[in-house]
């Protein structure tokens, strides 16, 4: 009988959003408010709601409650090339300003989910500091940015720390969109450090409570982390450092195969240990 019920619940809950009553990004009723509606404990109506969690129509948002996912949402298959930023508007014509790093290819235009973050605060993080060759807790410009496509949930949250004699030298990094989105980057090349290059350190881990929040992502739902260091061509030091937190299951990320010395063909008779133990051909 429990089952069943709550089965009819959690049938009725996806009717009731398929038809409109909540929106994608919209809270559900409390759980105490749901229970009296359907006359039903709230274990029942847990099991109802965590059905539909684990279908991918709901999400359980730290200090915020049950939130209703959208059905389509945005995914890409990561590569390694960087291209021109020509996605920007301004006075109603697109320009070009910065570059489009591989998690956000195409000529979509993104939108900011929340008001772009930018301020010298601390560098807490031992991983990114060393990185930024910077002692921990040194005062850095920081910009932090939640971007995605419009009408869909963030799809990544950007977060860069700029080494102080950048700052010093190139002071567009401090405006909110540099001079214009992305051309922030164009000043610091502009200003002897171009052409910059890229390293990127990828990793999988849990995501914080504050990015499921503004990803609208479960708590259980990995998340890629991506570190990409730039570096100047004046010196060869680290620019800045950009930590980019995308949802596990919005990215798949695709790599050509590159052969090394021994893995050439044809291949030699012998490799670095001697003849192969079984004969060629």
């Amino acid at each position: 009988m429990g089952a069943a019920r709550y089965n009819e619940i959690a049938d009725d809950l996806l009717r009731r959003i398929d038809e409109g009553e909540w929106q994608a990004g919209e809270t559900l009723p409390q759980m105490a408010k749901l229970a009296k509606h359907y006359d039903a404990s709230r274990n029942v109506v847990a099991r109802a709601v965590g059905k539909l969690a684990q279908e991918g129509r709901l999400v359980s948002v730290p200090r915020r409650g049950t939130v209703v996912r959208p059905m389509h949402r945005k995914t890409v298959m990561r590569t390694d090339l960087v291209r021109r930023n020509t996605r920007h508007m301004k006075d109603g014509r697109e320009f070009a300003a910065g570059y489009s790093f591989p998690a956000a290819m195409g000529n979509e235009l993104w939108v900011h989910h929340v008001e772009p973050e930018v301020g010298e605060v601390p560098i807490e993080d031992a991983r990114f500091a060393h990185m930024l060759n910077v002692p921990v807790g040194a005062a850095v410009m920081t910009r932090v940015r939640v971007t995605g496509p419009e009408g869909e949930p963030a799809f990544q949250i950007s977060t860069t720390w700029i080494h102080p004699r950048i700052s010093a030298e190139v002071p567009e990094v401090a405006e909110p969109l540099g001079t214009g989105p992305g051309a922030w980057v164009d000043a610091i090349e502009a200003a002897g450090h171009g052409p910059l290059e890229w390293l990127e350190r990828r990793r999988v881990r849990m995501p914080t409570a504050r990015e499921t929040k503004l990803l609208l992502i479960p708590a259980g739902l990995p998340v890629w982390e991506i570190a990409r260091i730039s570096y100047s061509a004046k010196d060869e030091k680290a620019v800045d450092v950009t930590q980019v937190v995308i949802p596990g299951d919005r990215m798949e990320e695709v790599s050509r195969l590159r052969r090394d010395e021994s893995a050439l063909w044809p291949h030699a008779a012998a490799g670095p240990d001697g003849r192969p133990v079984a004969p060629a051909g």
